[in-house]
């Protein structure tokens, strides 16, 4: 997908900018905290493997995938990424992925930031379908992604190994043109 113009969010503790250099450790700190980790799919990431993100906004390839810093207005420092870990130019489609550190939880960030980055795929983009699979025991990101309105698909069983073992993921979508979408 061709990034021509970065999405924002009006969110008044964060905005949304591109990952730099700087972000890599914070973000691989608070990933690997057990209270994010036993959320993800993440095994336990290093701050190597996660510098491959930077700079993918600028990429041009139909298929660039696309992960943003979520960071404090303030301060201007990492509290969480979204973006989409895999994008089809072909089926205008891309997934859905976001993480976010437990010091903005319950504040709105996820739910804004989310409905700031699929309405920007949808209208900006040109994608049709953004889906997002969340594991089965993380209820907190199911209630974020029903209130941006994605739909609830289905349960795909053992559907990636999560350290080892197969995990249990929703199929969540949000479909352009349909009573779901933003």
């Amino acid at each position: 997908m061709k990034f021509h113009r970065l999405p924002s969010t009006d969110h008044p503790l964060v905005h949304l900018r591109p990952l730099r250099a700087a972000d890599i450790e914070p973000w691989a700190n608070y990933l690997n905290l057990p209270e994010v980790y036993q959320h993800t799919s993440w095994n336990h990431p290093t701050a190597q493997e996660l510098s491959s993100y930077l700079g993918n906004e600028t990429n041009t390839e139909p298929s660039a995938l696309l992960r943003l810093a979520i960071a404090e207005r303030e301060y201007d420092t990492l509290v969480g990424t979204i973006g989409f870990h895999t994008a089809s130019e072909q089926n205008r489609s891309a997934e859905l992925a976001y993480d976010l550190h437990p010091s903005m939880w319950r504040k709105g960030v996820a739910t804004a930031s989310a409905i700031d980055l699929v309405s920007w795929a949808h209208k900006k983009a040109n994608v049709v379908r953004v889906q997002a699979t969340v594991l089965q025991s993380n209820a907190a990101s199911i209630r974020v992604l029903e209130r941006v309105g994605f739909v609830r698909e289905g349960l795909l069983d053992s559907y990636r190994i999560v350290r080892g073992n197969p995990g249990n993921f929703y199929m969540y979508a949000h479909i352009l043109g349909t009573h779901n979408a933003t």
